[in-house]
């Protein structure tokens, strides 16, 4: 097995671990355990546990970004795409918003995360001439909030409708 091949495999149970259990669960000796290899070898590549959440991290962004690809780049699919994400990854989509957590890592999320938001600015101003940057970011939150409600299940509790939140979070003003 290469190095490269052992860190992709750290990673891969990394991420398993992350959306079985959340964040919490991941640490190097779980990742190695389930890697069957020695609780030291994770720590050539992922020096910390902040390194290798970090690392995830970005892993969890360009996931993300991949499923945003699919999409048509209209602001409706995109948030459509990042609702799915945050219900069908509910950890991961956690940990993308934890800069606390990674800051130290080395792994610069900002870099993989400010791209997806620059994303949706231009894909709100696109489809909306007389939206201002700031009306994205605002349209952009209410997304967020709405993929943060159906990723922990809370709309059920509360019995909100999620495709309703969203069509009123995409309503131009006016």
């Amino acid at each position: 097995m290469t190095e490269d091949d052992l860190r992709t495999q750290l990673l891969d149970a990394a991420a398993r671990l992350l959306d079985a259990d959340g964040a919490d669960a991941v640490t190097i000796r779980e990742t190695a355990r389930q890697c069957a290899v020695s609780h030291g070898a994770p720590r050539r590549y992922f020096p910390s546990r902040t390194t290798l959440l970090g690392h995830l991290a970005r892993r969890v962004a360009a996931d993300l970004t991949a499923d945003l690809d699919t999409t048509d780049g209209s602001p409706r699919e995109l948030a459509r795409a990042y609702i799915a994400f945050a219900a069908r990854r509910p950890h991961a989509f956690d940990l993308l918003t934890r800069h606390d957590l990674v800051r130290s890592s080395g792994a610069d999320l900002r870099s993989a995360t400010l791209p997806l938001v620059e994303r949706w600015r231009n894909a709100w101003c696109a489809e909306h001439s007389t939206g201002t940057e700031a009306d994205a970011l605002v349209r952009l939150a209410a997304v967020h909030g709405v993929a943060s409600l159906v990723s922990h299940r809370a709309h059920e509790a509360i019995g909100i409708d999620p495709d309703g939140l969203l069509d009123l979070a995409l309503r131009p003003s006016g």
